[in-house]
């Protein structure tokens, strides 16, 4: 094998291989953006201890520049905006979940 055709061969390697890394990079952006939208607007209970123990909020936007949300900004009944960690609230159930159950009682 002379040099020109292993450097063929390593050009080809490398393109495949700078291909393949960008469909996980896209593939890790879709499932960030889906969990962005599943996330933002979601209601919250937060349960760990300190001044906001028991307050209900809403999730408004991811805090920090990673593609794995571990902190939120919760916007609290009062108007203020507070970060808190992932394990520190508890989902609530949607809206549309709500209503679907109050109807399905009233039948």
């Amino acid at each position: 094998m002379t040099a020109d055709e292993l450097m063929k061969e390593i050009n080809k390697l490398n393109s495949l291989l700078q291909d393949k890394l960008k469909i996980e990079r896209d593939t890790e952006e879709e499932e960030y953006q889906a969990l962005l939208r599943r996330m933002i607007g979601r209601r919250v209970l937060i349960t760990v201890k300190g001044p906001h123990q028991g307050k209900e909020g809403v999730i408004t936007r991811h805090a920090g520049d990673t593609f794995h949300p571990v902190n939120w900004y919760v916007k609290l009944p009062d108007g203020s905006e507070t970060r808190k960690h992932k394990h520190s609230f508890k989902l609530l159930p949607r809206d549309a979940d709500a209503s679907s159950d109050a109807s399905s009682e009233e039948a």
